[in-house]
């Protein structure tokens, strides 16, 4: 897998509290933004992160966590594994993976517009998609094509960018990359295709209406998944640089 993620990508994370009895949001977030993220700003691999929460209020994973990093290979050394899970923040075992659910997508960045206004977006648009069999490549990258020019007419819109999964995992799978216990799980399997959709302000839920019914899907006619989110902004780490 390392070869097949090194270079200028990022992390995609999400997450959602699991043991509600036992953490609040309050406790999850101190532990995400002043111990986690800020131990991961002091590696030499990652000095940008971004925070956003999906502006769904009963979305499965609300919380989003971003690392757009110049080589995504630093997560396969140890360096990056040596990043702590375990924290006096948080109750009971002090392990983010008994507390948490934290699904992570590594991504690679395939085409990038130019900004147009403000750099950080105020609010996010995700679009994703998997193909089903018998669907091109160049069907997908045509259907994103069209979803953009129409989403780039909402007001506010200042770029997007579009990236391909490599990788994913999940609680499983991150037990396992730290050496603890855990579950004989499969891999996840998101979609495969995404675009991020960056405005200046916040937008309607009508927007994902649009992503799930536009006139694009006449371009793709076998389609397995689409996901379409909307995420608010939180928090900046870092530089907070996102593939300027």
């Amino acid at each position: 897998m390392a070869s097949r993620i090194e270079g200028p990508r990022m992390l995609w994370v999400t997450s959602r509290i699991s043991r509600n009895d036992l953490m609040d949001e309050k406790t999850f977030l101190k532990w995400y933004n002043d111990d986690y993220i800020a131990e991961i700003m002091e590696t030499d691999g990652i000095k940008n992160a971004l925070r956003y929460i999906n502006a769904d209020a009963k979305a499965h994973m609300p919380y989003l966590a971003f690392y757009p990093m110049p080589d995504l290979s630093f997560t396969q050394g140890a360096d990056f594994k040596k990043i702590r899970v375990h924290s006096d923040l948080l109750p009971g075992t002090g392990l983010c993976y008994d507390l948490a659910d934290i699904d992570v997508r590594y991504i690679g960045l395939i085409e990038k517009l130019e900004y147009n206004g403000v750099k950080i977006a105020q609010c996010l648009v995700l679009s994703a998609i998997e193909l089903g069999d018998g669907t091109s490549e160049e069907g997908v990258h045509k259907w994103f094509k069209e979803q953009t020019e129409i989403i780039s007419k909402a007001q506010g819109h200042m770029r997007t960018t579009r990236y391909k999964l490599l990788h994913a995992r999940t609680n499983a799978q991150s037990r396992a990359l730290k050496g603890l216990p855990t579950a004989d799980e499969p891999a996840p399997e998101p979609p495969t295709w995404m675009a991020i959709h960056e405005f200046s302000q916040e937008l309607s839920n009508k927007i994902q209406e649009i992503l799930r019914t536009d006139s694009s899907k006449n371009i793709v006619l076998n389609v397995k998944q689409i996901e379409a989110h909307i995420f608010k902004f939180a928090k900046v780490h870092g530089g907070g640089k996102f593939f300027e």
